[in-house]
């Protein structure tokens, strides 16, 4: 089997409903040493349990973890809110970029992530670039070395072709640190070509989200009402294992994690969500044929 995952990092999402020390717990318990966390968590964490965010990046590296990313930054481009979207989603992402690189630097982290909210056609393609470009730099001089924009087909970058279109025009622009985050939900929402990983350098896809679901969602479902009832990979119909032969193949498999948004995570525990977590994750690379040494029996 060929080893090739290069990391392992616990999303934000799954252990969104626990306090620091769970977040921290269940990571451990997954064997991953990075973690996901989103700028309104890193606030709330400072006021609702009175642990700076100094102190958090210190609490995670004295159990061997990085909080590496931060996740996610709506408030690059000129137009960012959504049409889609309550007011209360929105108050959750609302972080201004000053803000956001002062809590990266706060916690240590040194990859970010972007997510393209604004509307499908709000802005023309070439204004899209400019403002990644431009984040991309800004981003840089704060030490983040992975600026990753986010395909999501419920908004104005929705698939994976347009999503790469930005990054290697942003690349020749000079974004040294420009890079995608690959998430097997938003792949097959938006109908994306997986074929098309096999064209884009590994070293681009900075981060790895996987989930599950049905590949056609029921009649009456929307993708926004199924973007928050996603399944853990190996508990559906998606094509994860092709996707991480694919990117075994590549050099993709950077940050993988699973993704999942869903109301099963509420009364999960921190032990539990450690341990789906990295079966979940091993199955698939199992299944793919892909080395994993946090495999157990």
């Amino acid at each position: 089997m060929k080893r090739a995952v290069l990391s392992y990092t616990m999303p934000f999402s799954n252990v969104s409903h626990l306090p620091l020390a769970g977040k921290l717990k269940a990571t451990q318990v997954a064997g991953y040493t990075e973690l996901s966390l989103m700028p309104v968590e890193v606030e709330r964490i400072a006021a609702t349990e009175g642990i700076t965010p100094r102190d958090q990046r210190k609490q995670a590296e004295d159990l061997g973890i990085q909080i590496v990313r931060l996740d996610p930054l709506n408030t690059w481009p000129r137009v960012w809110r959504p049409d889609n979207m309550d007011e209360v989603y929105i108050a959750s992402v609302d972080t201004p970029p000053d803000r956001f690189f002062a809590i990266a630097e706060a916690v240590g982290a040194t990859q970010m992530s972007l997510n393209a909210t604004f509307p499908m056609g709000a802005m023309a393609l070439d204004e899209i670039v400019d403002h990644y470009i431009a984040i991309c730099k800004r981003a840089a001089e704060h030490g983040i070395t992975a600026c990753d924009l986010e395909p999501i087909p419920l908004w104005g970058v929705p698939t994976l072709a347009m999503g790469w279109t930005i990054i290697e025009r942003a690349i020749a622009g000079g974004a040294e640190n420009a890079g995608l985050v690959f998430d097997t939900w938003h792949c097959v929402r938006s109908y994306s070509d997986i074929g098309l990983l096999r064209q884009i350098p590994g070293d681009r896809i900075h981060c790895v989200q996987l989930n599950d679901g049905p590949l056609h969602l029921p009649p009456g479902v929307t993708v926004k009402d199924n973007c928050y009832d996603r399944k853990f990979p190996g508990d559906g119909e998606f094509p994860n294992v092709e996707i991480v032969r694919i990117l075994a193949e590549t050099g993709g498999l950077n940050g993988l994690g699973p993704e999942v948004f869903s109301p099963i995570l509420a009364d999960m525990s921190a032990d539990f969500v450690g341990e789906i977590t990295r079966r979940t994750v091993s199955g698939v690379l199992a299944a793919a044929g892909v080395a994993d040494d946090l495999l157990r029996a």
